[in-house]
């Protein structure tokens, strides 16, 4: 099949909800310790974000990080209290660290349009990702948005080498990067020299990193939906369909 260009799309926090779910564990963690500890739970929550960060840096973004990164953090704090940890309290601080990759996620807005717009206009839709596997593909899976997806490459993490692979010989000059993190989407966009679309959102410490905003081929959008605006031009796509997701 022939298409018009290749769209790799980030998931998580560019297509659907990620990080408020993950934000609503350690809130929920955090709070749990305190009461136990009688540590303050924003100091707890610091501490525990920079454990989980740590861990995702030393094993990968697994499911399993950010369960042993609470229950670390958990451990910590009762050996600073002078407290023995308790099997119970770890059991519940990993169920609350499953809950983000269980949940089913609300889209973003424009998200859905957008993938529409790029799958009729001819595009190749990627879904360019990380995490466990079985996780992220639940995620598309669950999402509803299947028809308007060509296939998913789900990676360890995403870094310029395994993003070549997913490019797997395609002209680069057709290919682009849409996501909102610097240093999973962004940067390894840059490195191997596509055009990055950057949606910048929320994040965490994981996702932050150095840019050159001056480079030829990164450009800022304010929100997803504005993606068909600049790709029409590019493309030679009619104006009219450019504009169809504005709304959505």
């Amino acid at each position: 099949m022939r298409f018009v260009g290749h769209a790799l799309v980030d998931w998580d926090d560019t297509i659907a909800e990620n990080i408020r779910y993950f934000n609503e564990a350690e809130e929920a963690n955090a709070l749990l310790i305190a009461r136990l500890t009688a540590h303050d739970a924003q100091t707890i929550r610091k501490r525990g974000q920079e454990i989980d960060l740590a861990t995702a840096r030393r094993i990968g973004l697994g499911r399993e990080s950010f369960s042993i990164a609470w229950i670390e953090c958990y451990r910590e704090l009762c050996g600073l209290s002078g407290l023995p940890a308790d099997g119970e309290t770890e059991a519940a601080l990993g169920r609350a660290c499953q809950m983000p990759y269980e949940v089913r996620q609300d889209l973003l807005p424009g998200a859905a349009g957008t993938l529409a717009w790029l799958y009729a206009s001819g595009f190749e839709v990627i879904i360019w990702t990380a995490g466990d596997s079985d996780v992220q593909a639940r995620k598309i899976q669950n999402s509803g948005l299947e028809g308007y997806i060509h296939r998913a490459e789900i990676v360890p993490d995403k870094d310029p080498e395994r993003l070549t692979r997913a490019l797997a010989g395609r002209d680069r000059r057709h290919c682009f990067v849409v996501g909102n993190s610097v240093h999973s989407d962004i940067r390894p966009a840059l490195a191997v020299g596509i055009a990055a679309y950057h949606v910048p959102a929320e994040t965490w410490a994981y996702d932050h990193g150095r840019l050159d905003f001056a480079d030829p081929n990164y450009e800022r959008l304010e929100r997803i939906a504005d993606l068909p605006r600049v790709l029409g031009p590019r493309f030679g796509l009619e104006d009219e369909a450019a504009g169809s997701t504005s709304g959505a």
